[in-house]
């Protein structure tokens, strides 16, 4: 359980007692290495080790680091930056034979005396969490995770036969994925992270993974969390994983889709309902009109690599147009049917699970809070029952095609003044720089299917 609230502030000391709480549990579970992790602006996770007895310390003083691991290596940002543990967020892991147990925790990103760093993806996500809070709104988001197991030194010789592979949604005749599957589900449960179940999905050796509902900044914790869980199961079944969004031809895409809720911050009541009904209310309307708005510029965020527009490209259930519906696979956000009593979720399906988790989170949410504080009117929905949309229709129906490539959706990033708020004029700035540079490296790479394509031309 958290030490501190869901709608905490930005970066605060912990106490005395949160420290030696920490410390007893170390000590108690006789934890010799402890990780502080953070997340770099890009999205990858970033681990400093240290051994435990240097916790007390580093809760302190900070532990100072060279603040171009915050932008990929890229020497953007001043040298000395501090990672500042969050004692809330401390996970020991399971013991294993002949190692010396593990434990990791969360760690802001500051300044020098502990001032909030603008290019810190975890404060950057407190600051929008904090804006909701200011609305009375608690914003909750659940996960589903897909990703592929895959045995081989790398993707380009994977194999799915030797681990008994066989493709099929929700098959359960896989016997070796299955084991990694209940490995992680049982792992999971053990450290408490927020697990709801898991199951096969449509393409060879592709599996999903679902996250509860939580609010505050511990879903993108747990996300985090178990993408890094996942590896190392994996890896202890002779297994790979790949998080990319579409790293087969011929097999469909990996989603990161994000459920999300807006409660009432005092009472907890559901805000997306209209009392009983089933219609959706004012807040929920203006919710989808702002993320419908600012879809283009969040793709940079939510799909930040050039592999990202493969799978939206290839159409398997992945959006390709700013729209909502109740009954769609196509559609940017889907408004699920739910049984009454059941809190409503507003389902946004474009992220992969290579975003930063932190900035994903932050830029839907300030997205939302834009659309509700300016009360944008809700467009007309592009339900599917019975009708099929093409992209003619789609376009004479005024729906805005989302970028169909990581440079245009980086161009439209760089003009979204809204997304540069949320996000601050540090994080864009860094994010085009980096991006740009891995557009052009992209451009200028002469690939294996031109060399087919064109080579005997």
């Amino acid at each position: 359980m958290s030490i501190t609230s869901e709608n905490e502030p930005l970066f605060v000391p912990p106490t005395r007692e949160d420290i030696q709480r920490t410390m007893d549990i170390l000590g108690e579970n006789d934890v010799s290495l402890v990780h502080l992790q953070f997340s770099d602006i890009a999205g990858g996770g970033r681990t400093v080790t240290i051994p435990s007895a240097l916790l007390p310390r580093v809760f302190r003083r900070g532990f100072r680091f060279d603040g171009s691991a915050m932008s990929g290596g890229m020497r953007q940002v001043e040298v000395d930056l501090f990672l500042m543990p969050d004692p809330g967020t401390l996970i020991v892991l399971p013991a294993v034979p002949h190692q010396p147990r593990r434990a990791f925790i969360y760690c802001w990103v500051t300044r020098r005396g502990g001032q909030p760093f603008a290019g810190d993806p975890r404060t950057i996500l407190q600051q929008q969490l904090n804006r909701a809070a200011a609305l009375g709104l608690d914003y909750r988001v659940g996960i589903e995770l897909e990703f592929y197991l895959y045995k081989g030194d790398s993707l380009a010789n994977a194999s799915f036969e030797s681990a008994h592979v066989s493709p099929g949604y929700f098959s359960d005749s896989d016997i070796g994925t299955s084991a990694v599957r209940d490995h992680i589900v049982a792992l999971m449960h053990e450290l408490g992270l927020g697990v709801h179940g898991a199951h096969h999905e449509t393409g060879a050796g592709q599996q999903e993974l679902d996250l509860r509902h939580l609010g505050g900044i511990r879903i993108a914790d747990q996300l985090t969390s178990t993408r890094q869980l996942i590896r190392v199961v994996a890896q202890q079944h002779g297994m790979k994983v790949t998080f990319m969004a579409k790293p087969f031809d011929d097999a469909p895409g990996s989603g990161m889709h994000l459920f999300q809720r807006i409660l009432n911050l005092e009472d907890g009541s559901d805000l997306l309902r209209t009392g009983e009904s089933d219609e959706l209310s004012t807040i929920a309307g203006q919710m989808i009109a702002g993320q419908i708005r600012h879809a283009s510029a969040m793709s940079a965020i939510l799909n930040t690599t050039v592999n990202s527009y493969k799978r939206l490209a290839d159409g398997h259930r992945a959006p390709a147009w700013a729209t909502w519906a109740r009954i769609s696979e196509a559609s940017l956000l889907r408004v699920p049917a739910t049984p009454a009593g059941t809190l409503t979720d507003i389902e946004l399906r474009s992220p992969d699970p290579m975003a930063n988790p932190y900035l994903a989170i932050a830029v839907a949410l300030g997205a939302a809070v834009s659309g509700i504080e300016q009360q944008l009117d809700l467009p007309e929905p592009f339900d599917e029952s019975l009708i099929h949309y093409n992209e003619d229709e789609y376009a004479r129906l005024g729906a805005v095609r989302l970028p169909q490539t990581l440079g245009e959706a980086v161009e439209t990033l760089a003009h979204d003044e809204t997304m540069r708020e949320v996000l601050g004029h540090f994080i864009v700035d860094q994010l085009l720089t980096v991006k740009r540079a891995e557009w052009d490296a992209y451009r200028r790479h002469v690939s294996p299917w031109e060399h087919t394509q064109y080579g005997e031309l």
